[in-house]
């Protein structure tokens, strides 16, 4: 869905002072995106980013000379640690943590864990998988679910409450700009979507939302961008409602384009629901990024989106999977364009207060200092 794009600043890191404190980083996959910054501009800290691909891939990585084999890492442990200053390891995603456990038990790294979603949700309903997080909550210093919704996720499945600390995902308020809405005066009312193509997003229930809506508004249209397993399903009931002209199905946006795609839309929808293996989100990032640029927003109360949204006052809440409440407060939106200043205003104004990045990163900085010390 996003393209790398990562500044220079990050590209010349590596090099520009060996002696400075590292951080291992290990998420899923090489692309630029929202954790990034958690990478790569906390400083004093200089980020060093795992991957378990192989050199040939590294060509076209957005950081491919800040990049780490795993199998260098497992075969030269002493090694890797010494040659690039390593101080603590950060496990993006708590599915990732046992491979690392090593790190600590017999190289006495503080080993840092984060909860996103999936691994705090429907990854434990396995038996196989808590004994596994088990083990993580007893190894590992500190963790970072990333909303409240998590974290009391996490401390009913054994995690000890001492050991965890809240980091909201922050956005780069210079980059997502505040842009009052206002009704067109021509041209569609353009309800915007942006995430994975994936059952807990809601993409299913938006487009069905959408068509009574449309149905009765004819001016208006909607924008999902994304990819994944799903899209042939959409692409179906799009066609199903007969809406190819008013649905769009985007795969791939530039990151650093993204922000025009914002400014284009009226409202976005952030429909979240869980899934049928229990996988839950923690707050959509896309969703913290649409706030910051003053759109009026629609969303469910799934997991941890109430911690950022507030009903009739930063916009909309419905219940999850409720598609005649969805299609509501889409209509509402609609017929009362008075309240979208209004709305967005304060929506920015809530990512301003607790989703700042800069003031994200310092948190995350201290935590890091603290459990160095």
């Amino acid at each position: 869905m996003i393209a790398s794009t990562v500044d220079k600043t990050i590209k010349d890191g590596i090099g520009m002072n060996p002696s400075r404190p590292r951080i291992l980083h290990y998420k899923w996959s090489l692309d630029d995106g929202h954790v990034t910054p958690q990478i790569f501009r906390v400083d004093p800290y200089k980020g060093i980013l795992l991957t378990r691909e192989p050199k040939k891939k590294w060509k076209n990585a957005p950081y491919n000379n800040q990049l780490c084999s795993f199998e260098q890492l497992v075969s030269e442990p002493q090694k890797v640690i010494k040659k690039y200053n390593i101080k603590a390891v950060h496990v993006h995603h708590a599915t990732l943590a046992n491979k690392l456990l090593f790190l600590k038990k017999k190289h006495r790294l503080p080993l840092i864990v984060g909860f996103r979603g999936k691994d705090a949700t429907s990854y434990p309903r396995k038996k196989k998988h808590l004994k596994i997080l088990k083990k993580v909550f007893k190894t590992a210093d500190l963790f970072l679910p990333v909303c409240h919704h998590l974290k009391n996720k996490i401390i009913k499945l054994g995690c000890p409450k001492n050991k965890i600390k809240v980091m909201y995902g922050g956005v780069d308020l210079s980059r997502f700009q505040y842009t009052p809405r206002i009704f067109p005066k021509e041209g569609p009312v353009h309800f915007l979507a942006v995430g994975r193509f994936v059952e807990k997003k809601g993409f299913g229930d938006l487009i069905d939302a959408f068509a009574k809506v449309h149905a009765k508004y004819s001016n208006t249209m909607l924008t999902l961008i994304g990819q994944g397993e799903y899209e042939k399903k959409y692409r179906k009931k799009i066609k199903k409602h007969g809406l190819e002209r008013q649905v769009k199905l985007l795969s791939w946006v530039d990151y650093q384009k993204i922000q025009q795609v914002y400014q284009s839309a009226h409202i976005f929808c952030a429909p979240s629901c869980t899934d049928k293996e229990g996988n839950e989100e923690g707050i959509p990032n896309t969703l913290k990024e649409a706030m910051a640029t003053g759109m009026p927003c629609i969303a469910t109360r799934h997991a941890g989106i109430p911690e950022i949204m507030k009903n009739g006052v930063t916009g909309l809440l419905v219940r999850e999977r409720k598609k005649k409440e969805l299609a509501a407060a889409m209509e509402r939106m609609i017929v009362s364009p008075q309240k979208w200043q209004e709305w967005g205003f304060n929506a920015r104004k809530r990512i301003e207060a607790k989703f700042n990045q800069k003031k994200q990163l310092q948190k995350q900085k201290e935590f890091y200092d603290r459990l160095l010390r």
